[in-house]
């Protein structure tokens, strides 16, 4: 099978094995959305995405049997099903503890990655609000400055940790 003639390989993140199958095969997707419809070009162009220790599981794949690209995306995913990502849940948020020497900015980075890794709409802005205060000491000016008056809104929290940050700054 030779690829249309004005096909030019995209350039594709390699999948290393680690990382979630399915962000990988999103993005493949996403790279060769021009050829989708093109079923034996799509599982032609695969294994340029893979990583050379990845690309053994696809050289090693029985000869003539993969028939289309939905069944190759099933059994690579089939196959690294252990790297996928697990969505965290909204208790996650109130792990997260300002450390003693830690700066308000590295807390507040460090909260939201892990805002960020979760599913959207899992919680409200009250429960973040709720979670990045249980994450300061109770001693905090930050964490009685939620409290009272009461911060029930994200820009509120953002608002006042950046003030707070500032002040730390400085």
């Amino acid at each position: 099978m030779r690829p249309p003639k004005k096909f030019t390989a995209p350039k594709f993140m390699s999948y290393d094995g680690k990382s979630d199958p399915l962000t990988h095969i999103s993005h493949y997707r996403q790279m060769m959305s021009l050829w989708s419809q093109d079923e034996a070009l799509m599982c032609k162009i695969f294994p340029s995405s893979l990583e050379k220790f990845r690309i053994r599981w696809f050289n090693h794949l029985p000869a003539r049997s993969i028939y289309c690209w939905k069944q190759l995306s099933e059994e690579f995913l089939a196959r690294f099903i252990s790297s996928t990502k697990i969505p965290k849940e909204s208790d996650t948020l109130f792990g997260i503890r300002k450390e003693y020497e830690e700066t308000l900015r590295n807390y507040a980075r460090r909260y939201w990655e892990e805002y960020n890794d979760l599913e959207k709409n899992v919680c409200s802005d009250q429960m973040i609000v709720m979670s990045f205060k249980h994450g300061l000491c109770p001693e905090s000016k930050l964490r009685q400055s939620l409290t009272k008056p009461l911060a029930t809104e994200l820009k509120d929290l953002c608002a006042r940790i950046e003030q707070y940050a500032r002040f730390e700054d400085d």
